[in-house]
């Protein structure tokens, strides 16, 4: 989807709407200069755009910026940023100030801002070579041991039942074919079943989570580090901290031990204000870009 949130100078929202996906990659060149067209006609109806800021995946794409901005130049619209959607969650997530924001998702990112405006991402590697902690890494160790007790390889696990009995599967080929016939997020699926299991008293997916929990906690420091961050907000998001509770709490008491001058918090606002809000300091700053 696309979330699009409006406000006047001052700060105050007039509307808030919300659009189809924003993904050159994944809708293609034609519908993508659709979105970007019904976007501006729905600014345009609203009255004079001063300023838009977009947060998109794939923001790295020259085609993307240059259609962009050939259909705001078109709709009068004067000035017009795009970045990643990191950067929108990360502003959002702490005002403009300077901390973290860790996103563990289907994917996992950190994001940090030092009080000088420098900004640094790690992680964000895809699940082929990163996103430790992420739900599908949750997911993939899950499959995984379930995989290594039916070859009678590995412990029990009340894991395997209940992803047997959650994807209706009933023989290992019909797990290579669910694991291997879908895209990632069917792995990210079996996340909750991580939790539901180490509730229940499971040691194996214990030692799943807290594997996992590790790498968030490196890659949380590594980037305050980097950044030369002490006594700064971490705002969690993603729905591995917002929604599996175990998780979180292991996080921010792993985190605590190692660094204490970092605070876990809530994100301030969403991703979206986080647009806003930086769409209003380039024109407080009367930029170009």
């Amino acid at each position: 989807k696309t979330a699009l949130v409006c406000r006047d100078l001052k700060g105050n929202t007039i509307d808030e709407r919300r659009f189809g996906a924003f993904n050159l990659n994944g809708i293609g060149r034609e519908n993508f200069e659709s979105l970007i067209e019904e976007i501006t006609a729905y600014l345009r109806a609203l009255g004079s755009c001063c300023a838009v800021c977009i947060g998109a995946a794939g923001n790295s794409n020259p085609q993307m910026w240059q259609m962009i901005a050939a259909t705001f130049q078109r709709a009068g619209i004067r000035q017009g940023k795009l970045v990643g959607d990191h950067d929108i969650a990360l502003y959002g997530a702490l005002e403009g100030e300077a901390g973290l924001c860790l996103i563990a998702g289907t994917g996992t990112i950190c994001c940090g801002r030092d009080r000088g405006g420098r900004i640094l991402r790690l992680g964000g590697w895809g699940h082929l070579i990163g996103d430790g902690g992420s739900a599908y890494a949750l997911g993939r160790d899950a499959f995984a041991a379930a995989a290594r007790q039916l070859d009678g390889l590995g412990p029990g696990t009340s894991m395997t039942e209940r992803i047997m009995e959650a994807f209706r599967l009933t023989s290992r080929e019909d797990m290579i074919a669910y694991v291997y016939q879908g895209g990632k997020s069917r792995i990210a699926d079996a996340a909750s079943l991580v939790e539901q299991a180490f509730v229940a008293g499971d040691t194996l997916a214990g030692e799943i989570l807290k594997k996992n929990v590790q790498e968030l906690v490196e890659l949380t420091v590594a980037t305050a580090e980097r950044l030369s961050l002490q006594n700064v907000l971490v705002a969690l998001t993603g729905g591995v901290l917002t929604h599996n509770h175990v998780m979180r709490c292991l996080f921010t008491h792993k985190l605590a031990t190692v660094r204490p001058d970092l605070q876990c918090i809530d994100p301030k606002q969403d991703a979206a204000v986080g647009a806003v809000l930086l769409a209003l300091s380039e024109i407080a700053m009367g930029g170009n870009s």
